[in-house]
This record gives structure tokens, C-alpha cells and sequence, in this order.
């Protein structure tokens, strides 16, 4: 295998993609951090090559990752799972997100309820002190 060929060309092309896009960004923001947080004091002269320096290092890292056979057929297969994925549509989620709103505000409705059955219960009971005395300054 050349040092340049793509392992398995075609296959799995997104989650690849999605994968080189990744490191980038990650290789990016510590490029960032490494020339403004570690080396805060140092020369641009100094800066600029090892900046370069691990730029080059990280993308040669990240074509062998994606290029290994053993992680190009992971993510391979990972494409091939997400395309036989059933996607719900824009009316489903529509609905779903509304019955998880609808009850959330009916659980904590009930929540609240069961709360304020215990508050009274347990004034009722002389456990705690009647709360309205409290509210309004009263002892």
C-alpha cells in the first residue's frame, strides 16, 4: 500500500470527513491554547515553528488514523449503521418534544401538589410551623 493511497477509497466518506473535521478543530483550539497559554512569554520566532510543527504532526497523525484499516473499517461500518438508521420526521419531533413538555409541567404540577399535601400534613401534625405565620412575620 502506498504511502498516500486512501484505504477502502468511497467507504465510509462522511464519518471520515466528520472525523478529519474533528481533529482539525481539536488540533486548531490546542495549536490556540499551546501558543497563547503555554507560551505566553516566547518570541513569535519561536511560536510560529512550533505551531507548524505540530500542525504537520497532528495532520500526519489523523491521515493514519483515518487510513489504519482497523479504524477506516470502524468507521466504515459506523456510516453503514447510521445509514440504516429510521430517522423520525419533522412532525414527529414536533409531537415528541411536546409530550415531553406537556409532561414535565404535569409532573412537576403533581410534584407540587404531593409537596404542599406534605407542608400541610405535617403543620397539621405540629411538625413543622404553619408557614403563613412565617410569610407574614407573625411567631
Amino acid at each position: 500500500m502506498a504511502a498516500f493511497e486512501i484505504y477502502k477509497k468511497g467507504q465510509g466518506k462522511y464519518v471520515r470527513i466528520g472525523t478529519l473535521l474533528g481533529a482539525a478543530l481539536l488540533l486548531g483550539l490546542g495549536i490556540e491554547w499551546l501558543v497563547t497559554q503555554v507560551m505566553v512569554t516566547t518570541s513569535v520566532y519561536i511560536k510560529a515553528p512550533v505551531a507548524l510543527a505540530v500542525l504537520v504532526l497532528g495532520a500526519w497523525l489523523t491521515s493514519i488514523a483515518v487510513n489504519k484499516p482497523k479504524y477506516a473499517d470502524f468507521m466504515i461500518s459506523t456510516e453503514s449503521e447510521m445509514k440504516k438508521v429510521i430517522w423520525p420526521t419533522k412532525a414527529e419531533i414536533i409531537n415528541s418534544t411536546r409530550l415531553v413538555i406537556v409532561m414535565t409541567l404535569l409532573l412537576a404540577l403533581m410534584l407540587f401538589v404531593v409537596d404542599l399535601g406534605f407542608l400541610k400534613f405535617f403543620e397539621a401534625i405540629h411538625i413543622l410551623p404553619h408557614a403563613h405565620h412565617h410569610l407574614h412575620g407573625h411567631h
